[in-house]
């Protein structure tokens, strides 16, 4: 397998598409929050190293801490929406609404819900084909994605919605879009325009662990991901998940996970893909 893609979004609000008669995908990721609704056709989407079978009116959200493809059988096909964003583009007040410790989400919608995502799924990829220059277009994409966000949140489980806060999820959404970069904490406390030590001590007291071991946590729980997924090169693995080098990324695994990255996907990589 080669190394998985990671998507860009174009330069803009947010990046809306249709995609119809698709196939089975290659193992990839993407530099942005994302929301895909399936609207015919079934499969399986293996998301994070976990297999999970997809139909008609499933809807994912997925962070830049996720990476995923599709499969389905020779000769069926999928029809489906995406809309890539940032976490910016979410008005704060949303940060209150999902758990983003909790992501990704998978949700079967009903069948009234599936039918208003999919008409602002429609509007959405209208409004970025033709939208550029028109008057208040920017406001009216986000809007938009915000509605599609809030129709998906009402249809989570109890367990999912948010317990947290606004804080809590702010700051994680600046780790979600940036764990694979060289960041701190006075970055992150910037992002939420928090001084470094207030923003350690409250984050500690939210998440029960600093901001680095959180940070370290999250990258090493998606190198472990990528190991047992495919044969991606344990440096580039290093990198992608935001490592500085090999040497670093081979010490705090081994104290995580007890053996070395190339030992642990010797010993579970193989059964993983049996598994399947």
């Amino acid at each position: 397998m080669n190394i998985p893609i990671r998507w860009n979004m174009k330069d803009a609000v947010c990046d809306a598409y249709k995609v119809e008669g698709s196939g089975s995908s290659l193992l990839h990721g993407h530099h942005h929050f994302l929301i895909t609704l399936i609207t015919k056709g079934r499969g399986v989407q293996t998301l994070n190293g976990e297999d999970i079978p997809f139909v008609e009116g499933d809807l994912f959200i997925l962070s830049p801490a996720d990476f995923h493809r599709n499969t389905v059988e020779d000769g069926e096909r999928f029809d489906y929406f995406g809309v890539k964003f940032p976490y910016e583009l979410l008005d704060s007040r949303l940060s209150e609404l999902c758990e983003l410790s909790r992501f990704p989400i998978h949700i079967h919608l009903s069948e009234t819900t599936a039918e208003k995502a999919r008409s602002l799924f429609e509007t959405l990829v209208e409004e970025c084909r033709r939208g550029e220059g028109r008057v208040a277009s920017e406001v009216y994409l986000r809007a938009l994605v915000e509605q599609l966000f809030i129709l998906a949140i009402r249809e989570l489980p109890e367990g999912t919605k948010s317990s947290s806060g606004a804080f809590v999820n702010r700051a994680l959404g600046y780790l979600h879009s940036h764990f694979h970069e060289s960041i701190t904490v006075n970055d992150a406390a910037a992002y939420v325009g928090y001084t470094p030590n207030y923003f350690n001590t409250l984050f500690r007291e939210q998440m029960g662990v600093p901001f680095g071991t959180y940070l370290r946590n999250m990258r090493l729980s998606y190198a472990k991901n990528l190991l047992l997924s495919g044969d991606l090169p344990v440096t580039e693995i290093a990198l992608e998940a935001g490592f500085g080098s090999l040497a670093h990324f081979s010490r705090s695994f081994t104290a995580a996970f007890g053996s070395s990255p190339k030992q642990y996907r010797r010993s579970y990589g193989e059964q993983s893909r049996k598994d399947k």
